[in-house]
C-alpha cells in the first residue's frame, strides 16, 4: 500500500490560486479536463475559491448562477465584482479567463442563516443500496480525464454508459482524495460530475456541452459521512438539441444538501 499524498487533487489546484492586484490566478491541470475544456465542477469551483479569497466573509454560500460561456483551462485568471453588499447578504460576480479567452461567468450569493417559523422539507432521498455495496465506475478509454478524481458507484449498475429509461442517473460519488479546503468549493467540484442524464436516453452517441448551472445551497455546514454523497441528475425534456434537468445532492444521513438545474446542448 502506498502512502496516500499530502494534498489531495483538488488541494493541489487551489493551491495554485494567488490574488494579486484584486484579482486572482490559477492553474487547471490536464487531469481536470473533459475534451477541450475543463470540466465545469472545477471551473465553478475556482470561480467560488477565486471569490471567497478576493472577498472573504463568513456568510456560507447560499445561491451560485454559472454559465458555462467557452472553454477554459490551463492558467485561469478570477476577476470579480461586489454587486450587492448588505447587512444579510452579498453578491458577487466572478468571471474565469484562459487563454482561449472568457470561459465561466458565475454569480455568487452569501448569506447566514435567519431565524425562521418555517420548517419543511419533502426532499426526500430516493431509496438507494449503501455505496459499499455497489461496484465502481470502471476505468475505460472514453472516460473523460476529471472522472477519474471521484469514485462513482451507479445504483443502476456499473457500466460507465449506464442507460436508463427514464432519463436519470442516481450515484453515490466521493472523492478518491479527500480534500480539505471549503466544503462549498468541495461540493461545486463534485455536484456536476455526473453525465447529462439526457445522454442515458441516447441511442446513438453525440457531443454533449453544459451551457449553465442553477445551484441552492440548503444548508451553510454539509457534511457526510466517510466522504459519501447521492447524486441525481434527472431530465424531463430532450429535444431540438436541448435538454433540461433537475439536480439533487444527499448526504450519508439523507439529508438534502444542494439542490439545482441545468441546460445542455445535445448535439446528436
Amino acid at each position: 500500500m502506498t502512502d496516500r499524498p499530502s494534498l489531495s487533487a483538488l488541494d493541489t489546484l487551489l493551491a495554485t490560486l494567488k490574488v494579486e492586484d484584486g484579482r486572482a490566478r490559477a492553474h487547471i491541470d490536464e487531469g481536470w479536463m473533459q475534451g477541450r475544456t475543463a470540466y465545469g465542477g472545477i471551473s465553478s469551483a475556482l470561480a467560488l475559491a477565486g471569490t471567497m479569497a478576493i472577498h472573504p466573509s463568513e456568510a456560507p454560500l447560499r445561491y451560485a448562477q454559472i454559465s458555462f460561456v467557452g472553454p477554459v483551462g490551463g492558467d485561469c485568471t478570477i476577476e470579480t465584482r461586489v454587486l450587492r453588499q448588505s447587512k444579510s447578504s452579498l453578491f458577487v460576480d466572478a468571471g474565469v479567463t484562459s487563454a482561449s479567452g472568457f470561459g465561466t461567468a458565475a454569480v455568487f450569493a452569501f448569506s447566514p442563516d435567519r431565524p425562521s417559523h418555517l420548517d419543511h422539507n419533502r426532499l426526500t432521498m430516493p431509496e438507494a443500496p449503501d455505496p459499499e455495496t455497489l461496484a465502481p465506475v470502471p476505468d475505460h478509454k472514453v472516460r473523460p480525464a476529471f472522472t477519474r478524481h471521484f469514485d462513482m458507484r451507479p445504483t443502476t449498475g456499473p457500466r460507465f454508459a449506464w442507460r436508463s429509461d427514464v432519463g436519470e442517473y442516481l450515484t453515490w460519488v466521493r472523492f478518491v482524495e479527500e480534500p480539505a479546503c471549503h466544503p462549498a468549493v468541495a461540493l461545486l467540484a463534485m455536484g456536476d460530475a455526473l453525465p447529462p442524464a439526457a445522454m442515458a436516453l441516447f441511442t446513438e452517441f453525440g457531443p454533449i456541452s453544459s451551457m449553465n448551472w442553477t445551484v441552492n445551497m440548503l444548508t451553510a455546514t454539509p457534511r457526510t459521512e466517510g466522504g459519501w454523497w447521492l447524486l441525481s441528475a434527472k431530465t424531463g425534456y430532450a429535444r431540438a438539441g436541448l435538454s433540461v434537468q433537475d439536480m439533487m445532492l444527499w448526504n450519508r444521513a439523507g439529508e438534502p444538501v444542494l439542490s439545482g438545474s441545468q441546460a445542455i446542448a445535445i448535439y446528436a
